[in-house]
Protein backbone atom coordinates (compact mmCIF):
# COMPACT_ATOMS: atom_id res chain seq x y z
CA UNK A 1 0.00 0.00 0.00
CA UNK A 2 1.15 3.51 -0.76
CA UNK A 3 1.20 6.49 1.57
CA UNK A 4 -2.17 7.62 2.88
CA UNK A 5 -3.34 11.16 2.64
CA UNK A 6 -4.46 12.36 6.10
CA UNK A 7 -7.10 14.65 4.57
CA UNK A 8 -8.76 11.73 2.79
CA UNK A 9 -8.66 9.61 5.96
CA UNK A 10 -10.23 12.44 7.97
CA UNK A 11 -12.86 13.00 5.29
CA UNK A 12 -13.78 9.29 5.46
CA UNK A 13 -14.09 9.52 9.26
CA UNK A 14 -16.27 12.62 8.91
CA UNK A 15 -18.54 10.85 6.43
CA UNK A 16 -18.94 7.94 8.83
CA UNK A 17 -19.76 10.31 11.70
CA UNK A 18 -22.31 12.07 9.48
CA UNK A 19 -23.95 8.77 8.60
CA UNK A 20 -24.23 7.85 12.29
CA UNK A 21 -25.75 11.26 13.07
CA UNK A 22 -28.20 10.89 10.19
CA UNK A 23 -29.28 7.46 11.44
CA UNK A 24 -29.85 9.00 14.89
CA UNK A 25 -31.98 11.75 13.35
CA UNK A 26 -34.15 9.22 11.53
CA UNK A 27 -34.59 7.22 14.74
CA UNK A 28 -35.78 10.37 16.52
CA UNK A 29 -38.20 11.17 13.72
CA UNK A 30 -39.50 7.61 13.91
CA UNK A 31 -40.23 8.01 17.63
CA UNK A 32 -42.08 11.27 16.96
CA UNK A 33 -44.23 9.57 14.34
CA UNK A 34 -44.92 6.61 16.66
CA UNK A 35 -46.23 9.08 19.25
CA UNK A 36 -48.25 10.86 16.59
CA UNK A 37 -49.78 7.55 15.49
CA UNK A 38 -50.97 6.93 19.05
CA UNK A 39 -52.45 10.40 19.33
CA UNK A 40 -54.31 10.10 16.01
CA UNK A 41 -56.30 7.16 17.39
CA UNK A 42 -57.51 9.16 20.41
CA UNK A 43 -60.60 11.37 20.16
CA UNK A 44 -59.39 14.80 19.11
CA UNK A 45 -59.51 17.62 21.61
CA UNK A 46 -57.94 21.03 21.35
CA UNK A 47 -55.12 19.92 23.65
CA UNK A 48 -54.56 16.76 21.58
CA UNK A 49 -54.50 18.78 18.36
CA UNK A 50 -51.93 21.13 19.92
CA UNK A 51 -49.78 18.12 20.86
CA UNK A 52 -49.97 16.71 17.33
CA UNK A 53 -49.01 20.09 15.87
CA UNK A 54 -46.07 20.33 18.29
CA UNK A 55 -44.86 16.88 17.19
CA UNK A 56 -45.03 17.87 13.52
CA UNK A 57 -43.21 21.15 14.26
CA UNK A 58 -40.44 19.19 15.99
CA UNK A 59 -40.11 16.83 13.03
CA UNK A 60 -39.87 19.78 10.64
CA UNK A 61 -37.22 21.41 12.86
CA UNK A 62 -35.18 18.20 12.90
CA UNK A 63 -35.40 17.94 9.11
CA UNK A 64 -34.38 21.59 8.78
CA UNK A 65 -31.30 21.10 10.98
CA UNK A 66 -30.39 17.90 9.13
CA UNK A 67 -30.73 19.62 5.76
CA UNK A 68 -28.54 22.52 6.89
CA UNK A 69 -25.87 20.14 8.22
CA UNK A 70 -25.88 18.10 5.02
CA UNK A 71 -25.45 21.25 2.91
CA UNK A 72 -22.60 22.48 5.12
CA UNK A 73 -20.93 19.07 5.04
CA UNK A 74 -21.16 18.90 1.27
CA UNK A 75 -19.59 22.33 0.86
CA UNK A 76 -16.75 21.48 3.28
CA UNK A 77 -16.20 18.10 1.56
CA UNK A 78 -15.96 19.94 -1.77
CA UNK A 79 -13.35 22.24 -0.25
CA UNK A 80 -11.34 19.26 1.11
CA UNK A 81 -11.52 17.46 -2.24
CA UNK A 82 -10.40 20.58 -4.06
CA UNK A 83 -7.47 21.02 -1.62
CA UNK A 84 -6.45 17.37 -2.06
CA UNK A 85 -6.60 17.68 -5.86
CA UNK A 86 -4.52 20.88 -5.83
CA UNK A 87 -2.11 19.80 -3.10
Amino acid sequence: MGPRNPLIIQAAKDVQASQIALADIFERIESFFRRLEIYVNVPTTTAMMDTMVQILVEVLCILGVATKEIKETRSSEYFVCKCVAVG
